[in-house]
Order: structure tokens, then sequence, then C-alpha cells
């Protein structure tokens, strides 16, 4: 089988390498230089439940549960991906009584998260000038690059075989029959018994020559980066006015909502409010400066859910658009090849019905 994979995010390079791993004949295309040069280069890189909604959506908690485990599964056949990867991360609210909620919420929906006091938050992080007074500890998640996860998928999947195609931009999908056959580039056209579009909110802008679209949404994030040059934290922090982590290389990163329309509202200067709340909160390594901040556009759907799976009345075309896709890649990518090569289809990730886009 040989399937033609659009877009090499976190998301398309997941389902490239769980493919090629099965032995179908992959190939990959971004209109980018390099993988996850999209949203996934852009993204904050936590691994987590305790940002899940087990009370009001605990179809999409379920998802995430067994994404995390499947983290679990990644390291063991792919150490690499996770080799810079840290684990842990408190989170708290503006009140005790709504951090204890917080914590008592995930406990019944059977995550492992724990309430910790003052005590131990400051001998844990003791960079904090503002300690609160309990926080929720989060063990199991994973604060990781999603750039080198990316590559990591990237460059298993070529050993079994895949070619990947970047500065290649799809200028439209080939069709035949009522069937899409293909895709095609300004350079070549590449057939394909299936395929797969992994591109993000870019996914109905593709597919509306064929008079299709699935109802994605944009949701933009700013991503800040912040100059460090010593080890300065040990957990991912999260608290009503920050979120924050440390890279393997001491730099500090950070992410905030977007709303745009000013120069107060770009992400330098959203950047700068965020260092000045730092400085606030954290007794801060000398010479800490903003030193990036792009925006990141996440796809996401009303209902809250990803979408995975063939579109009804579109023969040969597999959509994978999912957030957040830093917590769901590798849950998606064995699901897809699950479908694709054994016709396997998972209740867990809504699919598509007919009529349930325009279209059809």
């Amino acid at each position: 089988m040989q399937i033609a994979v659009v877009g090499a995010g976190i998301v398309g390079a997941s389902i490239a390498y769980h493919l090629a791993r099965r032995g179908a004949r992959v190939h990959l295309f971004d209109e980018g230089p390099t993988p996850a040069a999209g949203v996934t280069g852009k993204a904050f890189g936590w691994v987590n439940l305790i940002n899940g909604q087990p009370t009001t959506n605990y179809g999409n908690y379920r998802i995430r549960r067994e994404a995390i485990g499947e983290y679990q599964r990644l390291k063991a056949a792919l150490p690499e991906a996770l080799r810079h990867a840290r684990s842990g991360s408190l989170c708290w609210r503006a009140t005790v009584a709504e951090t204890e909620a917080l914590v008592r919420e995930h406990q019944a929906a059977g995550a492992r998260v724990e309430l910790v006091d003052a005590k131990t938050i400051a001998w844990w992080e003791p960079e904090l000038r503002e300690v609160p007074q309990c926080a929720a500890f989060s063990p199991d998640d994973l604060a990781l690059d999603p750039t080198h996860v990316t590559q990591t998928f990237l460059n298993a999947a070529i050993d079994y075989g895949a070619r990947v195609h970047f500065d290649q931009k799809i200028v439209a999908l080939e069709t035949s029959g009522g069937r899409i056959t293909g895709v095609r580039t300004a350079e070549q056209a590449v057939s394909a018994d299936v395929v797969v579009l992994a591109t993000g909110t870019m996914v109905d802008t593709l597919m509306s020559p064929l008079g299709l679209a699935i109802g994605v949404e944009s949701s933009p994030a700013v991503l800040l980066q912040f100059s460090c040059d010593r080890p300065f934290l040990s957990r991912i922090l999260c608290g009503p006015d920050m979120e924050l982590r440390q890279r393997p290389d001491h730099s500090l990163l950070s992410a905030a909502g977007y709303r745009g329309g000013s120069e107060e509202n770009g992400p330098a200067a959203i950047g700068h409010r965020v260092l000045e709340v730092m400085r606030r909160k954290l007794a801060l390594p000398h010479g800490v400066e903003l030193q990036r901040a792009v925006v990141g556009y996440r796809p996401i759907f009303a209902d809250g859910f990803p979408r995975l799976g063939f579109l009804p009345g579109a023969d040969g075309i597999f959509v994978a658009v999912a957030h957040p896709g830093i917590i769901l890649a590798p849950l998606l990518g064995r699901l897809a090849m699950e479908e694709i090569i054994e016709g396997q289809r998972s209740t867990l990730v809504p699919g598509f019905s007919a009529g349930a886009f325009p279209g059809n």
C-alpha cells in the first residue's frame, strides 16, 4: 500500500512512522523547509492530564489518558524521542479551595495527582518568591521538545523506508472516477492508495477545491522563550498568571493566549508583560530577557475533540487533525495505522459521519 501523508508536524510524522513501520510505502510532504515548521514548532511541549476536563468533557479526557499511556510505549519503542524530556508539574489556582477542588476532580477520574503543601513546593522549587499554599502535583506529566520528537519520528520512518519531501507545497489532490488517487506538487505527482491530511488549520483550504470542509477553527497562542544561563526550575509551573518550564539548554519557555489586533497585544508586548510577572514571582537569574515570541495557530473543533478517520464521500482521504497535537500525536499515529492498514476503527476518537461536513 502506498500512502501520501501531507504535513510534517508531530501528528503527520507520527502517522508516517507508524505506517512505515508496518510496511506501507510512505511519502511525506510538507511545504516548510524542516520538520515541525508550523504550529508544532511553536508549542509549549507539555504532555499533561491536569488541563483536561474530566467532569465536563470526559470523552476528551479519556483520549488524553490513553495518549499519556501511549507515551510510555513510545519511550520503549523510540527512547531517543524522550531523551531530553523532564517529568512532573505543579499547578495551582487563585484560591486554596479551587486548587483542592482541582485535585479532587482529577483523583475521582483516576488520575495520578496529589495535593502538596507550601513547604513541599518551596523545597522543590526554591526560586519561587510567591509560594502558593498548595498545588496539584502530577508526576507523570512530561515537558518535551516537540521539534525533537517530530524529527525522531521522521528519522525512524525513513529507516523503515519512508521518503520525505520538504519545500513541497501540495497544489492539488489528484482524483479519478470520484476517488482521490494521489497528490500533486509544483514539481511532481505521486500516486497513493490513501492520502492522509495532517495539515492542521489548513486542512479545509486543501480540500476546498473538492467542495469539502470539516469545520476546523484556529485558536492562536503565543510561545515565549527567555534567555537563562543556569538550571533554575525542576518542574513545569502553572499558576493563574504564569505557565513556565525550563529547557535542557536552560532557556525558559512560557505560553500565553493571543488576541492580536494592536501593538500592545502583540507577541513581543505579551512577552515583556510575562517577564514582569516572572520577575515578581521568581528569583530570576541575572540576564533573563525575552528572546523569541511567536504565534502558533492551533486547530480546534467546536466540540473539543480531535478528528481522525476516512472522510465519507471522498474515497481515499484520511484526515488527522488534533489539538493538543503534542499530547495526542503518538496515539493518533497508532490509531491511524490500525485503521488504514488493518481496517480496525477505534471508537476512542470521533471520525466522520455522512452529512457531517459541507459538500457531502
